[in-house]
């Protein structure tokens, strides 16, 4: 099972990927401290990251007709910075913002399944125009953005595409926003999940239920 990890970090979300046994296309990443941890670890024989063919580079540049061959996930998290409850708030209008190449990843590779996660503040009322663009723009990811054309009329665009009675939808997206914690992560780490399926596969998922709680850990401990 082929995957491709966009915006790797130092690599924990393209581990978990890996421990689920899907095999690395792509590993891409553009800065140069998280791709020297990635060499370091490859040298060492750590963390089970030999092997990987990391590409350092900006993933706007990034030619995906490079992989050849069926690619079942994209994964990966998109710059959390436009949207951090920390940071400036400029959401789309930030140079960081990585969603469109989240979207064109989807776009070009075809995969069965993807798999993209960002910070709680993505959901927040500010954003919320901009986040139903993305999930719209996930699920129809080959009605693409006319060059000069504004984020939101290529908004309107998707929503008559989307409700039209003779639409189909490329991808079925759903998302969910999950505590670490609640899966047996001994942290507090709020993250939103979108999730989507090829809709031609014909795949009914849905999230995972939780695995513990604070009840369960207070009943365990007393």
């Amino acid at each position: 099972m082929r995957s491709v990890e966009l915006f790797a970090g130092a690599g924990g979300l393209a581990m978990g990927m890996a421990n689920a046994g899907f095999r690395h296309a792509a590993v891409i990443e553009w800065n140069r401290d998280a791709c020297e941890t990635f060499r370091e670890n490859q040298r060492h024989h750590a963390h089970a990251v030999e092997g990987w063919p990391l590409h350092e580079c900006d993933v706007r540049q990034f030619d995906y007709r490079t992989i050849a061959g069926d690619v079942m996930v994209v994964s990966g998290g998109p710059p959390c910075q436009p949207f951090s409850l920390g940071g400036k708030h400029r959401g789309n209008l930030d140079g960081r913002d990585m969603f469109p190449e989240a979207v064109r990843a989807v776009r070009e590779l075809r995969p069965r399944a993807f798999i993209f996660e960002n910070v709680k503040g993505l959901l927040r009322e500010g954003f919320a125009n901009y986040f139903e663009y993305v999930q719209l723009q996930l699920t129809h990811p080959s009605l693409k953005r006319k060059k000069g054309e504004r984020w939101q009329d290529h908004r309107v665009r998707l929503e008559r595409h989307h409700t039209s009675s003779r639409t189909v939808s490329e991808y079925n997206v759903v998302f969910r926003l999950l505590n670490a914690a609640n899966f047996g992560v001994p942290q507090r780490r709020e993250r939103v999940f979108l999730v989507g399926f090829r809709s031609d596969l014909g795949i009914k998922w849905s999230f995972p239920e939780h695995t513990h709680s604070e009840e369960e850990l207070l009943r365990r401990s007393g």
